[in-house]
């Protein structure tokens, strides 16, 4: 069999004056967004700063934990608590610690 060579393209500069006129004209391609849906975390995280402001006119945890779970966002109280240290800034069961004295009493006495 004879293998047949095509012929290269040519192109004429009136061809690629239209291409590149269409090419300016397209309208810049948006990027798609991030899924909208948030996980419970990233949702108790935006809704941090009005569950602390029910927290100031008294309500506690587990009442803000009813009306999030009336809402269709089902949290425990100990998960509601964890996530809201975590937005704090302090890692979830931590807790701050006290200097202690640089000498021991076995040093005080041994002097």
């Amino acid at each position: 069999m004879k293998q047949v060579r095509q012929k290269r393209a040519k192109y004429t500069p009136e061809q690629l004056e239209s291409v590149a006129e269409k090419l300016r004209s397209m309208p810049a391609v948006e990027e798609k967004k991030k899924s909208t849906e948030l996980s419970k975390q990233e949702a108790i995280k935006a809704l941090s700063k009005d569950i602390r402001a029910m927290q100031k006119r008294g309500y506690t945890l587990e009442m803000i934990a009813n009306i999030l779970k009336d809402e269709n966002i089902a949290v425990s109280v100990p998960t509601l608590r964890n996530y809201l240290q975590t937005q704090r800034g302090r890692p979830a069961g931590t807790t701050r610690r006290t200097r202690r004295d640089a000498s021991t009493p076995e040093e005080t006495q041994a002097e």
